[in-house]
């Protein structure tokens, strides 16, 4: 199937898996046929991890990331929320406890956590805050997981995240850009981590026909 049918700025559909997703500029993909909202690598706990350590980081962003997901699932009105892993950077510290009102008050949906590297805390503790565990989260022939190194047996098609892909562009005057992006092969792709203090692991194309999505808050496009 072809690929990059723009809806707006901030939207475009991607074909994959024998599916149709809509990947946003917010770093997210929505899955209508299922009312599926997939978002990797939120990182929730890390802006207070770092004030611990006495790191600068301004009290405003702990609540920012919180407020963007509100404002998304107020949009999409999903049905469930499938977090593919290191949802949380820390052992439990008070944005835990934010985190775990936030989803009480404002999420409806079913909410399910794919295990990442970084889901440390015990299983009690993801359970009594709502959540559904699994390694392995399967929408049809699709294997939502969080580490594409760890593919399971019988999947056909997978989507990961855990490394924040990014990509690097190139302009007039040798200047160049990072940015995130969503990397789609033939059958796996990779998301962009959600949260805001992750970083970027810059990636190139492996296969001629592998297609690179780039976003900014503003607008997502595709890479030629």
């Amino acid at each position: 199937m072809k690929f990059a049918v723009i809806l707006m700025n901030k939207e475009i559909l991607i074909p994959f898996g024998g599916t149709l997703f809509t990947a946003y500029s917010e770093g997210f993909l929505f899955h209508p046929e299922t009312g599926s909202l997939i978002i990797s690598d939120c990182h929730f706990g890390k802006t207070t991890h770092f004030r611990k350590h006495a790191l600068p980081i301004p009290e405003l962003a702990i609540q920012r990331d919180f407020l963007r997901l509100k404002d998304i699932a107020d949009h999409l009105q999903p049905g469930r929320i499938i977090f593919l892993g290191d949802l949380f950077h820390s052992g439990v510290n008070r944005e835990w406890d934010i985190l775990s009102e936030f989803l009480y008050t404002h999420i409806k949906a079913t909410i399910i956590l794919v295990m990442g590297n970084h889901d440390i805390l015990p299983h009690k503790i993801y359970k009594e805050a709502g959540f559904e565990l699994t390694d392995c989260y399967l929408l049809g022939e699709i294997a939502c997981i969080h580490d594409q190194n760890e593919v399971p047996n019988q999947a056909v098609f997978t989507i990961s995240g855990h490394i924040h892909p990014g990509y690097r562009l190139s302009g007039i005057g040798r200047q160049k850009l990072a940015l995130p992006c969503f990397y789609v092969g033939s059958n796996h792709m990779i998301m962009p981590a959600f949260g805001s203090l992750t970083g970027l692991s810059i990636i190139e194309k492996k296969e001629k026909n592998d297609r690179v999505v780039c976003f900014t808050p503003e607008r997502i496009f595709e890479v030629n």
